[in-house]
């Protein structure tokens, strides 16, 4: 019986193997982004998360409002929490936001 189902379905089998492969390996990649990849601020006295993404403006590729949520999301935080001395992951690029003080 067994051997009946592998041969009348074995491509079927394998094409349903390899797509539940795929789809973990794309949800672990899509977790939580490498915190050495990507720049990390220490928020002054007074600062806020616009202020902030004003601040690296032209170094990420997004509306203040998802560079916002991002961090948020990322940091595991409201924009209304913010503190000083709190470090924050920012989703610039560490190459990205060296190339543009490089050339500033």
């Amino acid at each position: 019986m067994m051997t009946n189902l592998w041969k009348k379905y074995s491509y079927t089998i394998i094409l349903l193997i390899c797509s539940l492969v795929a789809c973990f390996i794309i949800v672990i990649n899509m977790g939580e982004p490498n915190k050495t990849e990507y720049v990390s601020v220490t928020v002054k006295q007074g600062e806020t998360l616009w202020g902030i993404s004003d601040e690296f403006a032209g170094s990420y590729h997004m509306s203040k409002e998802r560079f916002i949520n991002w961090v948020e999301k990322h940091n595991n935080i409201t924009a209304n929490q913010v503190k000083a001395g709190e470090e924050l992951i920012i989703p610039v690029k560490i190459e990205d936001h060296q190339m543009l003080l490089a050339s500033e």
